[in-house]
C-alpha cells in the first residue's frame, strides 16, 4: 500500500458517510475549509487531492489511519457509482493487535496497541471492541492455539459476564493473563486449562462475591490465525529409468 491508495481509502470513506447521510458536501466543506465545488469535485474524481487537504478532512471526520488500512479498495471513477455496502463482506477491517503477548507473567493492556492487522470486515462486523493479540509460550494451552498464534478477541460484556463451557478465555491471574476455558457455576468462576480438562476438582474455583466479573475474564477468542510450520524436504527417491 502506498500514499495513493490511502488516499484512495480516504476519499472511499468520505463518500460512504455521504451517501450513507452522516454528513453532507456542504457540512464537510465547512468543517473542512474547502469549498463546497472543490469537495463535490473531488469526490467525483474531477479535481485531486492535497496531502493537507486529506490531512484536513481526516481531522474534521476523526478518521485514522487504522479505518483507512480497513476500508474497502478504491475502485470508484469519475462517472461512477460508489460500491454497494453488501460488498464489505468481502473488505477486510484493520484490527488493533495489543502491544504485549497473552500469557504466563504477561499483563497486557487492551488500549496499548503496536500496529493492526487485516481481518474480514464481515468476521469482525458483531463483535464489541475487537482487538488482537499473540500468544506467547504457555504449557496449558487449550489444545487450539499454540504460541505465536494471532488470535481475534471479542470484548462483548454480555459474553464475558456469562463466559460458557468450551469458549477459550483470556482470564486474568496471579501470575498473568492467560488462555483458559472458564465458566460460572453459581457465584463462583472456574477456570482451567488442558490439563485438567476432565478433573474438575483441580479446577481454580474463584468465588464472585464482590468482584466484578469483567474484570478477570477480558475477552473471547473467536479466531485464530497461525503460520504452519515449513514442510520437511522429503529424501531423494530412487533414481528412474534412464537416470
Amino acid at each position: 500500500m502506498n500514499f495513493r491508495d490511502l488516499q484512495g481509502s480516504l476519499l472511499d470513506v468520505v463518500r460512504r458517510r455521504v451517501r450513507n447521510g452522516q454528513i453532507t458536501e456542504r457540512g464537510l466543506a465547512r468543517l473542512s475549509g474547502m469549498s463546497q465545488p472543490h469537495i463535490h469535485n473531488v469526490l467525483k474524481n474531477a479535481r485531486t487531492l492535497s496531502f493537507e487537504s486529506a490531512d484536513r478532512l481526516m481531522a474534521c471526520l476523526d478518521i485514522g489511519i487504522g479505518e483507512l488500512l480497513g476500508a474497502p479498495p478504491a475502485t470508484v471513477h469519475a462517472g461512477q457509482n460508489a460500491p454497494p455496502d453488501a460488498d464489505e463482506e468481502f473488505t477486510f477491517a484493520a484490527i488493533p493487535l495489543l502491544r504485549a503477548r497473552v500469557g504466563p507473567g504477561t499483563q497486557p493492556v487492551f488500549n496499548a496497541f503496536r500496529g493492526y492487522i487485516p481481518v474480514q470486515r464481515s468476521l469482525a462486523s458483531e463483535l464489541v471492541d475487537p482487538v488482537a493479540a499473540r500468544l506467547a509460550p504457555d504449557l496449558v494451552l487449550p489444545r487450539p492455539c499454540a504460541a505465536g498464534d494471532i488470535v481475534l478477541l471479542d470484548q462483548s460484556p454480555a459474553r464475558r459476564a456469562r463466559p460458557q463451557f468450551g469458549l477459550w478465555i483470556v482470564a486474568d491471574d496471579p501470575f498473568g493473563m492467560r488462555v483458559r476455558y472458564a465458566r460460572v457455576a453459581g457465584t463462583r468462576l472456574n477456570v482451567f486449562h488442558e490439563a485438567n480438562f476432565g478433573d474438575p476438582a483441580t479446577w481454580d474455583s474463584r468465588p464472585l462475591g464482590g468482584r466484578n466479573i469483567l474484570d478477570i475474564v477480558r475477552a473471547r477468542i473467536v479466531w485464530i490465525s497461525r503460520k504452519l510450520e515449513d514442510e520437511a524436504p522429503r529424501p531423494a527417491g530412487p533414481a528412474g529409468p534412464g537416470h
